[in-house]
């Protein structure tokens, strides 16, 4: 699968996707300015991890964001993204590592701690060994990418191969990045 970010500053922001099987999709996306886009942080922890039926792997498969998007926010509650399936482990962990990214965590062991307990809060274990060393190699992938995404003024586009639940590599670097 190939995931194309195109930012344009004062608009929104645009996904192009070109699923495994050669269909396309797009949406578009609240800016987040020079902040990384959160699906754009998404793709490379599900990278990272090798995630299979997390957000991007369900983009593959074929589920439709800009129409799940908009039902989750005409449905509102709890279970508002009830269209991603029953078994919805990945992307909560998705989620939950997408989180443990963001600035409000000091060092690498809260942010693990965090990610486990949001799983066992959700009633389920993490579906992959999630480790420190990885969390950190994946907050440098995304510091790398921060810095690529504020370059593109006024516009221009980061493209990736993503394969959903493809083994990590050893060392992760920012996967798949096709500039």
């Amino acid at each position: 699968m190939q995931v194309t970010f195109a930012r344009t500053v004062g608009s929104p922001d645009r996904i192009y996707v070109q699923r495994s099987n050669g269909e396309e999709a797009s949406w578009t996306f609240p800016s987040y300015g020079d902040g990384l886009p959160h699906d754009l942080v998404h793709l490379v922890v599900e990278a990272a991890f090798g995630l299979s039926r997390g957000l991007w792997g369900l983009v593959d498969a074929g589920a439709d964001m800009a129409r799940i998007n908009a039902e989750a926010n005409r449905k509102g509650g709890p279970n508002k993204y009830s269209a991603l399936g029953p078994d919805q482990r990945d992307i909560l962990l998705s989620e939950a590592l997408a989180a443990a990214m963001s600035g409000m965590f000091e060092s690498e062991d809260q942010r693990l701690e965090y990610v486990t307990s949001a799983c066992r809060n959700l009633g389920f274990e993490p579906t992959v060994a999630v480790t420190g060393e990885r969390l950190q190699q994946v907050l440098s992938a995304l510091a790398d990418l921060r810095e690529r995404w504020r370059a593109l003024k006024p516009k221009g586009s980061l493209r990736f191969r993503f394969q959903p639940g493809a083994p990590p590599a050893a060392e992760f670097q920012v996967a798949g990045l096709l500039c």
